[in-house]
């Protein structure tokens, strides 16, 4: 039974301003929630953007509506849990998150197995691409020789704003990097249609292996129109926020794989029924991130792991992060490494305290 349930907020710099088409940050905000069961405890975190439509006040005003809805329920009864912090407020998808990691850490913990392996996995490692958000093509070039030097294997380029200068960046990269490094580029709604398809017939040169959002995420037929045109892979993002966005993009065939993203889809509950239904239609998958520290990083990681459906993982942004007040994840030759403790295996401040 659930006993009591505390956060705390932390407000880090990132080691650089992160620009893509539609913004830019110099600082990220993450919400460490941890949830205690008698003697049992699990942590999660949440991280408004503007793709949930939260911020640092809302989720913090969320948080402290749980407690009455949720205190006395069993933990282990994921549907109903989700059902209470629903009837708070409808979306608030990163604060929800924030409350089903814990609990997925906490369950975990009391089987004494680490969470992608409760969750039916058995690999502990995936390969991570590094985030290059839109810049310069030199500084583009001077971050992409610097991140595979220091071991990174699959790099993501941000585009979106300028069509043709995004195309001599990808181009610059791939010359740079030569062929043996896995390329993505995402272009976060930034294009049209027409722009789009134009974009990935060029890529096409590049050997590029996916190319996300293209265009508007409430422009299904314009997105489906480029998975058509497009020799390359097109991902959705943005346009998957529920299990109900997933079903549409599989059974209309509008992109050929989906981006699951934690604070997308509240948590991991729902995360593993959006892979299940995309699995089901021949969809692969890629696990994603926000502007997360290693809390939240750390359960993508786990239910990326626990699915063969899952080929491909964004999970970068702590990299990104200064003074990440939680630990525990490693990384060697490319791959994000899962801790074998039991849960997410990470270190948070609130392991050892009581929050108010």
């Amino acid at each position: 039974m659930i006993d009591s349930i505390e956060f705390r907020t932390f407000v880090n710099k990132r080691t650089s301003t992160f620009r893509i088409a539609t913004g830019s940050s110099d600082v990220e905000e993450n919400i460490v929630v941890k949830i205690i069961s008698g003697d049992d405890f699990g942590v999660g975190n949440g991280n408004p953007t503007d793709v949930t439509k939260e911020t640092r006040q809302s989720v913090e005003a969320f948080l402290s509506k749980v407690p009455k809805k949720i205190v006395g329920t069993e933990e282990d009864d994921l549907v109903k849990v989700h059902q209470r912090l629903d009837s708070i407020a409808e979306g608030n998808t990163a604060a929800k998150a924030a409350v089903d990691i814990a609990l997925f850490d906490l369950l975990s913990k009391r089987d004494k197995k680490p969470l992608y392996e409760w969750l039916g996995g058995t690999r502990d490692r995936i390969i991570t691409d590094m985030t290059i958000g839109i810049e310069s093509k030199e500084t583009t070039v001077q971050k992409a020789l610097k991140h595979y030097k220091a071991g990174f294997r699959a790099l993501k380029i941000k585009v979106g704003l300028d069509l043709e200068e995004d195309i001599k960046r990808v181009g610059a990269v791939r010359e740079a990097v030569g062929p043996g490094v896995h390329l993505r580029v995402d272009a976060n709604q930034g294009y049209t249609v027409e722009q789009a398809i134009r974009f990935c017939e060029t890529m096409k040169a590049y050997d590029i292996a996916v190319i996300e959002q293209p265009v508007k995420a409430q422009d299904y037929a314009g997105l489906k129109k480029v998975t058509e045109a497009s020799d390359i892979p097109i991902m959705a993002d943005e346009c998957v926020k529920s299990v109900l966005d997933a079903r549409k993009i599989a059974r209309e065939g509008i992109a050929d794989m989906i981006n699951i993203k934690l604070m997308k889809s509240a948590g991991i509950h729902d995360a593993v029924m959006i892979n299940r239904l995309a699995e089901a239609a021949d969809v692969k998958t890629m696990v994603g991130c926000m502007g997360e520290i290693q809390v939240s990083i750390a359960a993508g990681l786990h239910f990326a792991l626990s699915s063969e459906n899952v080929v491909f993982a964004d999970l970068d942004s702590h990299f990104n992060i200064v003074d990440d007040p939680s630990s525990g994840l490693e990384f060697d030759d490319g791959h994000l490494i899962a801790s074998k403790a039991p849960g997410l295996g990470v270190r948070t401040p609130l392991d050892l305290c009581r929050c108010k």
